[in-house]
């Protein structure tokens, strides 16, 4: 299999010194199967075989080839190379699959993996929040049960008090951040630590030593584009090759019906329901189900890339990463796309991303006096108080209330 990626039989016979040279074949084997892109396996069989050279010099055969030999290796050979340690890893988790090397040695759990494994399920099954909701905490709790480790070692819950969370909070705050970015700290903390008061892990409720960030409500402004430099942004999308044909439905979805980047990336072929017109997007952020109109141009735009650009792959996702190796789209290919479109037709926002089109949408529908009832539908808010926020960007309505300007007497 390696001739498939090394035309030079000099080059594959050199691959093929020392004691891992024979499992290259199968290795470029596993790396075909994965659908990586030619230059990238490549790389990593180049890497592979240095290794093998290595290992074939300093005398260790490959049933004896383990992490420590690897990390010696990376630390000559590799000090740079960021797809070094990448391609090791993969060499060695085929080795072992193929009862070449012992497995991989059982490594200590990090403190208190129990309580974290159980926060994570208490968050999912009791307080029913997304994955990357819960991903969040789950690093946040994480990072304040390493600080007590280090602090208290493994008895450190029943020596943890409220001055505790205070250093450790005083220690995540100087890092800087905005007053958003505290709120959050201090929420998520607050959180984690109320479970632990009511799992029993601790016995009094520090919870109430977090501090509250204050967070002015309505205070900022939602940040969105004029309607014309939208139009301008999902009319410059080339759409002569599947690339673009998937950006501008994705950039259509986003900026005429509201939806969120999550909501984009997780939309399925059985959602869309071309007879009726209508477009059910079951998994939001309230986890509350919503029925949208399929407007013609979303419609037509989603028709040509599932018939003309979308892979032809068994996954129900509507939209997919293209190239050698398709698949679903990553959570931040979204924000790029957004990002890449708004560059190439010259529009420049300090803070691009997918929701800023979201915010575009409201503030139209509020300036073309939609009810904001009707907006919070759209959006999928559960409460109308959430939508009130665009009530600071309708100018028809402050122009008609806006008191005139006083002139000097005479």
């Amino acid at each position: 299999m390696l001739d498939f990626y090394f035309v030079s039989k000099g080059r594959r016979l050199q691959l093929q010194r020392g004691p891992v040279g024979p499992y290259l074949d199968g290795l470029a084997r596993e790396l075909q199967r994965e659908s990586y892109a030619p230059p990238s396996a490549r790389r990593l069989l180049s890497i592979a075989g240095q290794f093998s050279c290595f290992a074939g010099l300093v005398g260790v055969a490959a049933r004896d080839i383990d992490e420590t030999l690897a990390e010696k290796f990376l630390a000559q050979a590799f000090l740079e190379e960021e797809r070094g340690p990448t391609a090791i890893r993969k060499l060695l988790d085929y080795l072992r699959r193929q009862g070449v090397i012992a497995p991989s040695p059982v490594l200590p759990q990090p403190p208190f993996a129990s309580i974290l494994d159980d926060f994570d399920r208490y968050m999912r099954d009791v307080r029913g929040l997304v994955p990357t909701t819960r991903k969040g905490c789950l690093s946040d709790a994480r990072r304040l049960v390493e600080w007590l480790a280090v602090r208290y070692g493994e008895h450190a819950l029943t020596r943890f008090t409220g001055i505790d969370v205070l250093e450790f909070l005083t220690d995540q705050l100087d890092r800087g951040g905005s007053r958003s970015w505290r709120a959050h700290v201090c929420s998520r903390a607050r959180g984690f630590l109320g479970y632990l008061y009511t799992s029993g892990s601790i016995t009094t409720d520090l919870g109430r030593a977090v501090p509250k960030v204050s967070i002015p409500r309505l205070a900022s402004l939602p940040r969105g584009l004029p309607w014309e430099q939208v139009r301008a942004l999902i009319e410059g999308v080339d759409t002569s090759h599947p690339d673009g044909m998937r950006d501008k439905a994705i950039l259509l979805l986003l900026a005429t019906l509201g939806l969120r980047s999550g909501e984009v990336r997780s939309l399925e072929l059985g959602d869309i329901a071309w007879r009726a017109g209508e477009l059910r997007i079951p998994r939001t952020k309230t986890r509350r189900e919503r029925v949208l109109p399929l407007l013609a141009e979303v419609g037509a735009a989603l028709a040509d890339y599932v018939l003309h650009g979308r892979p032809v792959l068994a996954v129900p996702q509507v939209f997919l990463r293209h190239g050698p190796r398709p698949g679903s789209i990553q959570p931040n290919t979204i924000i790029w796309i957004v990002r890449r479109h708004l560059a190439r037709v010259g529009i420049h926002v300090a803070r691009a991303g997918a929701h800023m089109l979201r915010h575009s949408l409201a503030t139209r529908m509020v300036n073309a006096g939609v009810p904001i009832k009707s907006v919070a539908d759209v959006l999928g808010h559960v409460s109308i108080d959430t939508t009130a926020i665009y009530t600071k960007v309708d100018t028809t309505t402050l122009a008609t209330v806006a008191l005139p300007f006083p002139r000097r007497p005479a």
